[in-house]
């Protein structure tokens, strides 16, 4: 069936009327127009959005077209500055610096770049003076540069390379070489029975070249004896300061300061530095504790604001407080976990069988409908029910009688499956706590009735649906110990109290365990299963009960539900903690009385005392450089006081 019509001019108007309508109507609805900001760089697109403003500057369009513009402008300029910057390219990331603060003269991300670059140059030089110094076997300037910059920027990358790489170089026990710089590295012999301290240093210059100042207080009738046989020029000098209660003070390369190791003139000689640890991670008064406890230091200040730590004490002390610091702080790891809950819910319901009618009711109403005028209008009452008496048994009839419930056939199956699926995915730093909810949140109605003052009502909510706490522990083999507690809790039975609210049962399923899983492992949580089977059955009495025949006299339901709580969790560690390395795990800390970060020369004194360094099966005369005749009178040594040496 096909129905055609002409379009008449009439109708070609009136489309076109409904057309044009529609159209102002859209535009009358736009919210602003289309903005004509052009440009291809940032700077072109703000110079003409600045350029559209000037000429309407009462305008509310050109203005916020101004304000979009130059913060997109800003933002795009700042974050290919960030690329150029992490790719190193340090040159181009202060050209788009300039470019946003040219923009926006007190932007700060721009400003605080800028000079990051510029501090970031400079440090990129003295690092490259660092490893030419490395190359020419200047281990110590090396090391000096790169700790200046790693304490400007601790995570400086190619310094931590560097300075990584030069200690790896140097033997474990002795990280840095000593302050003094004798002219020559021969082995010295010195012996000595019974001589003067003051004429033992001076052989002693005159064997190593080191040029020693004595203090004041060392008593030049104090005797001392000692046999040193090839060794070292560091290792003469420190045990002639130990068996002789000195110690010394390096002032430049070839000179040192000798005076007696008393608590007294350690604190006239030995030189405090200060400095600031500025901690990431750790707390700063968890390590400043550890810090007093391990150093025994006591000028330890902590500052909460900016989570740092200042220390004032020996630069020994403070190269170890470096590495205590760099032990501590540590960023806590954080574990992904990707956690997978399924609920199956199966539900059969089979209703078979004839519906009777179980009751008999008499329906006594009046069937007049009551009529009454109200003004002008008539108004009709419907039926009205009356109490039953016995009157009106007498006047029963067919119509007064009725039976409930209509008699039904039923032949009904009814089949659900649900399946409802939660897949969170959750951050967690480690030994902190994480909960998922999913679900409702159910209102409690509380009735509190007070005498002569009446009832009240307050409103409570419970959760109900999925709630899932996990708390992780990650381990340094990348385990993950977790601990989880999961819930399960839906709505039951509706229930009807005597003031009329609506309560409802609340059925619930719990379990909480704990598990050992290996980085990206998967762990399946299963039999949380609800298996719930009833069977229903009205029949008539008596005839219901005859077999096979009594099928037709009754009515049968047979009802199942069964459901299922899967749990899925996967761990994955995004970052654990690195082990330190040996010499931040492990290193020298002096004696009980002096720390130190090396280790120390501590020989007992005696009068007969010899030292005896052997480096060849025979004597070279070609290694002595000095040798002191000995005397033949033995002269009793004055006591001294026995220190332990600074290195």
């Amino acid at each position: 069936m096909m129905f055609s019509f002409q379009r008449s001019p009439s109708f070609q108007r009136v489309v076109a009327l409904c057309l044009i309508t529609s159209l102002f109507s859209s535009c009358a609805f736009a919210p602003w127009e289309k903005s004509a900001v052009n440009g291809k760089t940032p700077e072109d697109r703000t110079s003409s959005a600045q350029k559209q403003a000037s000429e309407k500057p009462e305008a509310a369009i050109p203005r916020k077209d101004l304000l979009v513009t130059q913060d997109q402008a800003i933002t795009e300029l700042l974050t290919e500055a960030e690329k150029a910057r992490n790719s190193s390219q340090l040159a181009e990331a202060n050209a788009l610096y300039e470019r946003v603060i040219a923009l926006a003269p007190n932007n700060v991300r721009a400003i605080s770049g800028k000079a990051s670059i510029e501090r970031e140059q400079k440090q990129q030089v003295r690092i490259e003076e660092a490893r030419k110094l490395n190359t020419a076997k200047n281990s110590d300037a090396a090391l000096a540069i790169l700790r200046g910059v790693l304490m400007e920027t601790p995570e400086n990358a190619e310094a931590l390379a560097l300075q990584t790489e030069i200690r790896s170089q140097k033997p474990l026990a002795r990280t840095e070489p000593p302050k003094l710089k004798p002219p020559f590295q021969k082995p010295v012999t010195l012996e000595f029975r019974d001589v003067s301290v003051k004429m033992m240093f001076e052989a002693l210059s005159r064997a190593t070249g080191i040029n020693f100042i004595l203090d004041k207080d060392i008593k030049s009738e104090t005797k001392a004896t000692a046999f040193i046989k090839n060794a070292p020029i560091e290792e003469a000098i420190e045990m002639v300061l130990a068996t002789n209660g000195l110690d010394k003070k390096a002032l430049t390369e070839t000179s040192a300061l000798v005076f007696p190791n008393t608590a007294q003139k350690n604190k006239d000689y030995k030189e405090l530095m200060i400095r600031s640890f500025y901690l990431t991670n750790a707390s700063a008064k968890q390590v400043a504790s550890t810090i007093k406890t391990v150093l025994k230091t006591k000028d330890v200040v902590v500052d909460d604001r900016l989570n740092m730590i200042v220390l004032r004490d020996t630069p020994e002390v403070i190269r170890i407080a470096e590495k205590l610091v760099a032990a501590n702080d540590l960023a806590d790891p954080e574990v992904m976990l990707e956690i997978e809950v399924l609920e199956v819910s199966r539900s059969r319901l089979q209703e078979l069988g004839i519906n009777y009618p179980s009751q008999i009711a008499v329906n006594n109403l009046i069937t007049n409908p009551v009529t009454t005028t109200v003004g002008l209008s008539a108004v009709t009452s419907p039926m009205i029910t009356t109490p039953l008496t016995i009157q009106s048994l007498q006047n029963l009839t067919a119509g007064s009688l009725g039976v409930s419930p209509n008699p039904s056939l039923n032949f009904k199956k009814t089949t659900g499956d649900v399946n409802l699926i939660s897949n969170p995915r959750i951050r967690v730093r480690n030994n902190e706590k994480a909960k998922v909810m999913v679900g409702d949140k159910v209102p409690i109605i509380t009735t509190t009735s007070t005498a002569n003052v009446g009832i009240s009502e307050s409103v409570t909510y419970l959760d109900v649906g999925l709630k899932l706490d996990v708390q992780p522990r990650i381990t340094l083999d990348d385990f993950v110990n977790i601990k989880i507690e999961l819930e399960v809790s839906s709505l039951g039975d509706k229930t009807i109290t005597k003031n009329g609210a609506s309560v409802y049962s609340i059925g619930t399923r719990n379990a909480s365990t704990q598990l050992r899983l290996k980085d990206g492992e998967t762990q399946v949580l299963a039999g949380l299963i609800l298996d719930g089977e009833r069977k229903n059955g009205s029949k008539l009495p008596g005839l219901g009960d005859i077999p096979i025949v009594g099928r037709l006299f009754s009515n049968q339901e047979d009802r199942k539900n069964k459901t299922e709580i899967v749990l899925a969790i996967t761990p994955r560690i995004l970052g654990n903690i690195s082990r330190p390395n040996a010499e931040i795990s492990e290193y020298w800390s002096g004696t009980d009385e002096k720390i130190n970060d090396k280790p120390q020369i501590s020989v007992p004194m005696s009068g007969g005392l010899k030292l005896e360094r052997e480096l060849k099966p025979s004597r070279d005369p070609q290694n002595v450089v000095e040798e002191m005749p000995v005397e033949q009178a033995p002269v009793e040594q004055a006591p001294v006081e026995q220190a332990p040496v600074n290195p």
